[in-house]
C-alpha cells in the first residue's frame, strides 16, 4: 500500500480525500440548513435527519484525517505531523494550510458539541453550532488557495447552494412572526 502512495500517489490520495471531504462538508452544511428550517421534515423523519447530519459530520472529519495522513507519505512535498496539526507551521503554502488546520480544529469542536448539547444548553450549543459556517468558509478558502489547480465549478456550486440556503433561512425567519412580539390589536 505504501508503495502505491509513493510519487504522485500520495498527492493524488490526499487530493481525492480533500475534495471528498469538501463535498461531505458542503452536504453537511446544506443538510444542517434543511434541519434548521424544517424543510427536511417533509421527506425524512427528524430523528433520521439528525442521524444523517451527524454521519456527514463524522465522515467529513474522517476524510480530513485521510487527506492529512496521505500528505505524511508525500515525498515530493513532505509534511510532518506538526505541519498538519499546528497552524502556520508548514513551510508550503503556509497561510492556505493554516486555514485548513483551523477548519479542522473548529470542525472537531462543532462535531463534539453534538454530544454535549444537553450539558451546554440550547443557547451555547447554537452559538457553537454557528461556527460550522466558519468551518465551511475556512475550508473553502483552504481549497481555493492550497489546491494546485483550481476547481471553480465545485467551489462556485457549493458556495451557491450554501449561500442560497442561508438567504432562504434568513428570509423565512424574518417573515415568521416572533413569538415574543405581541401582535397588534385588530380593534
Amino acid at each position: 500500500m505504501i508503495e502505491l502512495l509513493e510519487g504522485p500517489g500520495a498527492w493524488l490520495a490526499s487530493r481525492a480525500a480533500g475534495v471528498t471531504a469538501y463535498v461531505a462538508l458542503s452536504l453537511e452544511i446544506a443538510f444542517g440548513m434543511f434541519l434548521s428550517t424544517g424543510v427536511a421534515d417533509r421527506w425524512v423523519a427528524r430523528a433520521r435527519s439528525i442521524e444523517l447530519h451527524t454521519w456527514l459530520s463524522r465522515s467529513t472529519l474522517l476524510l480530513v484525517a485521510a487527506h492529512a495522513s496521505a500528505l505524511l507519505l508525500d515525498r515530493v512535498q513532505p509534511f510532518g505531523i506538526v505541519d498538519l496539526l499546528l497552524p502556520f507551521a508548514a513551510s508550503h503554502r503556509t497561510v492556505a494550510v493554516a486555514l485548513g488546520i483551523f477548519a479542522m480544529w473548529l470542525g472537531w469542536l462543532v462535531h463534539l458539541s453534538f454530544g454535549l448539547r444537553q450539558r451546554l444548553g440550547q443557547r451555547v450549543w447554537r452559538a457553537l453550532h454557528y461556527a460550522a459556517f466558519g468551518v465551511y468558509g475556512l475550508a473553502t478558502a483552504h481549497g481555493v488557495l492550497a489546491g494546485s489547480d483550481s476547481m471553480p465549478l465545485l467551489y462556485l456550486g457549493s458556495v451557491g447552494v450554501v449561500v442560497s440556503l442561508i438567504v432562504f433561512r434568513v428570509v423565512r425567519a424574518t417573515r415568521s412572526p416572533c413569538p415574543t412580539t405581541p401582535r397588534p390589536s385588530t380593534r
